[in-house]
């Protein structure tokens, strides 16, 4: 049996919410205590003679665990009582109106203080419903975050590079080895070494494609390849198809594969020089991102190594000028890597004007170039016109790009903006129109405008 403490008869006395038990409690206590009043003292049933009202600590009790409506209750049956008692005296008296206001002014004073707490103590449990609903949510969260975050750092751990990264070392790696016939594919092993950090193969191997036949033989390799199946259905289906595919590409769900992913290396004019064939892959890394950073790294050599010379000759032809060979195909580069992944990349000028500091602001703003910007420095009678290609660059890092331009002015020469030194900022987006169309504009928007920034 649970002993009375002062915990429990708090909770007890604590006002609760208004149910069916409280109507059962405020009949019985209420009758149960006038049931004793009557039988200790039959001659005064509602206590009315005694010094103290003890009749009406009930009212009280229930006023206060209940609220105002208890009171009126308990107040109503013991008025019931003292007609019902009235009724079967032989000799009926006064009504006691003086007792009964007091129990009454008593009861509904604690039924309102009941009332008052128990809203206010609902609105603390609303409170608390509320809170711990958002900290439930922000434990979610921060498991959530938490996950992210440990997986985040495993990527680190194996994918130590980032695209722009892995596009320099791809460029320095083939400006070190001139290439002759890009079916050799040269610098495979660098390729595949970028792909094997950055896409986490296992075991994958690059392959010389020449008229649509596939060598054997592997020119770089990872891991233990097997003998490679030039007619497996996934290397076919890549080859016909000319774009990269994989075991869970919709067209080859019922085909029997030995391999992951093939993907061909195509040049911008649709020429296929190789194709890199995974055999092995960790299940998670075969996911959309890595499939287009894949894409991306592929595509990137494929037009490195095999510039179409139709294309830069049309582009010459069109400038009208002699484009210089390395920003011309890194122009082209980045036309076809937007057109096959999205990525953007921009083109910025500077027209510096003919003045006494025209060779000083030319040096300098050559001095700022960054480690993949490819630089075009074309010098005409009355301004200089410094073009820079951004490689994965939109339109936050071209601007970041002309503040950064305005700021070595203000240091080194003093002039607060672009406009008092009269250099011009004008930028394109690489893919808006074809190469050579969006050269031929930039330059004009160069050579015509004399007094507003781009």
């Amino acid at each position: 049996m649970p002993t009375l403490t002062p915990s429990r008869l708090a909770i007890w006395f604590a006002p609760k919410q208004y149910s069916r038990q409280a109507v059962y409690e405020v009949l019985l206590f209420t009758l149960g205590s006038m049931a004793l009043a009557a039988w200790t003292h039959p001659q005064d049933p509602l206590l009315i003679q005694l010094a103290f009202p003890w009749l009406w600590l009930v009212c009280t009790v229930l006023a206060l665990r209940y609220g105002t409506l208890a009171a009126f209750g308990s107040i109503g049956l013991m008025a019931g009582g003292w007609v019902l008692q009235q009724a079967i005296a032989a000799t009926p008296s006064a009504f006691p109106s003086e007792y009964f206001m007091g129990g009454l002014v008593l009861s509904l004073i604690a039924g309102e203080f009941s009332d008052i707490w128990t809203s206010r103590l609902q609105r603390v449990r609303e409170a608390n419903v509320y809170l711990n609903e958002r900290l439930e949510s922000l434990t979610r969260r921060h498991y959530l975050l938490k996950l992210s975050h440990e997986r985040l750092e495993q990527d680190l751990l194996v994918k130590p590079l980032t695209l722009r990264d892995s596009l320099m070392a791809l460029r320095r790696g083939l400006a070190n080895e001139p290439v002759r016939n890009p079916h050799d594919l040269p610098q495979a092993a660098t390729l595949l070494n970028l792909l094997s950090q950055n896409c986490q193969l296992e075991v994958a191997s690059l392959h010389s494609v020449t008229d649509g036949r596939v060598s054997i033989r592997p020119v770089a390799s990872l891991g233990e390849v097997s003998p490679l199946n030039a007619s497996d259905p996934l290397i076919t289906y890549a080859l016909d198809g000319k774009e990269l595919c994989h075991i869970q590409t919709d067209s080859l769900q019922k085909a029997r594969t030995a391999y992951l992913v093939a993907a061909p290396l195509l040049a911008a004019d649709g020429r296929c020089f190789g194709i890199l064939v995974v055999e092995r892959l960790p299940f998670l890394s075969l996911n959309p991102e890595t499939l287009q950073f894949m894409g991306v790294i592929l595509g990137y050599y494929s037009d490195s190594i095999g510039v179409p010379e139709a294309s830069f000759e049309v582009l010459q032809l069109l400038l009208g000028q002699e484009c210089p060979v390395e920003f011309g195909a890194e122009l082209l580069r980045l036309d076809h890597l937007f057109r096959i992944s999205g990525l953007n990349s921009s083109v910025a000028a500077l027209v510096i004007p003919h003045s006494a500091l025209r060779f000083d602001l030319a040096a300098e703003a050559r001095r700022q170039r960054r480690q993949m910007d490819v630089i075009w420095d074309l010098h005409l009678p009355d301004r200089d016109i410094l073009l820079t290609v951004m490689p994965l660059d939109g339109e936050a890092a071209v601007t970041g790009y002309f503040l950064r331009t305005e700021k070595w002015l203000k240091d080194l020469f003093g002039f607060k903006t672009l406009a008092e030194s009269g250099v011009l900022a004008h930028s394109k987006r690489i893919g808006e129109l074809q190469p050579a169309e969006l050269l031929h504009a930039l330059l004009d928007r160069c050579q015509l405008e004399t007094g507003s920034h781009g």
